[in-house]
């Protein structure tokens, strides 16, 4: 089974400034100065970190094909020796018309190993109105040896999604938000019991603050597949929620608790 190397992890949760683009391209850059990455693995940022949920003016904020945001963490991922699960951005594909709400991963030469537009689009927040949903079906991807998972905050509403992931070989799942407030109790029970459920650790980064007229919920943590938390932020400040992801502990609990052997999918409706 892939996923068995041990790989450190930091989570960024900072407040994302409201529609300012070269401003939260300077967050980002000051974050990564002031996180002490020495023998970090990867880094993981919020969900729409370039422009927060300024949706009225989103196609202005958009990147075009991942660009200026992959440039920037491109330089960041080579100039910190790091692999990024860079949250997600709006971003603009082929269709005008058409904006993404994208996450994307480099590794630490800086290359693009996966992107993944949000395709669960948040009533709550307008996304439907302003926001064209993800196409295409989720995917596992490697970092450093480690079969690894993203979704993007609504998603986490959706278990089927994580058990997909789970199914396809996934032992980590980095979950990139912008999170309210308002519903701070649903993130903080969902997190650990995607993390139960599917034996896997759950990465999550969230941010905090007044951003816009929404105030969001940070608690970004780290779970482990036992439902345990390694690590986990406040409601409000700056933090770099830190962690050692064990794949031979994925093994151990599974093994412990075979859920995945305990499965009847011909009795199921859905999967």
């Amino acid at each position: 089974m892939m996923g068995v190397v041990d790989i450190n992890i930091k989570a960024l949760q900072y407040q994302v400034a409201f529609g300012d683009v070269e401003e939260n391209i300077a967050r980002v850059r000051e974050q990564f100065d002031r996180a002490e990455l020495k023998g970090t693995d990867v880094v993981v940022l919020p969900e729409m970190w370039t422009s927060g949920y300024d949706l009225e003016n989103i196609q202005k904020h958009a990147c075009q094909d991942l660009e200026p945001a992959q440039y920037v963490v491109s330089e960041l991922a080579q100039e910190y020796d790091v692999n990024i699960v860079a949250g997600s951005v709006a971003n603009i594909k082929d269709d005008p018309d058409e904006v993404y709400n994208t996450a994307f991963v480099v590794d630490r030469s800086g290359a693009l190993v996966y992107e993944y537009s949000k395709m669960h689009l948040v009533p709550m927040l307008n996304e439907p109105e302003y926001l064209t949903g993800g196409k295409d079906k989720v995917e596992t991807f490697t970092l450093d040896g480690n079969t690894c998972g993203l979704v993007i905050c609504y998603d986490l509403r959706f278990p089927e999604l994580f058990r997909d992931l789970a199914l396809k070989g996934a032992t980590s799942i980095f979950t990139v938000a912008e999170w309210p407030m308002a519903r701070k109790a649903h993130w903080e029970v969902l997190i650990k019991a995607r993390a139960i459920e599917n034996q896997c650790y759950l990465i999550a980064s969230n941010t905090y603050g007044e951003i816009g007229d929404q105030e969001f919920a940070g608690r970004s943590m780290i779970i482990d597949p036992f439902g345990k938390v390694v690590d986990e932020a406040a409601d409000h400040g700056d933090a770099a929620v830190t962690g050692q992801l064990d794949g031979n502990e994925v093994a151990r609990i599974r093994k412990a608790v075979p859920i995945f052997d305990s499965r009847k999918r011909e009795m199921y409706h859905f999967l």
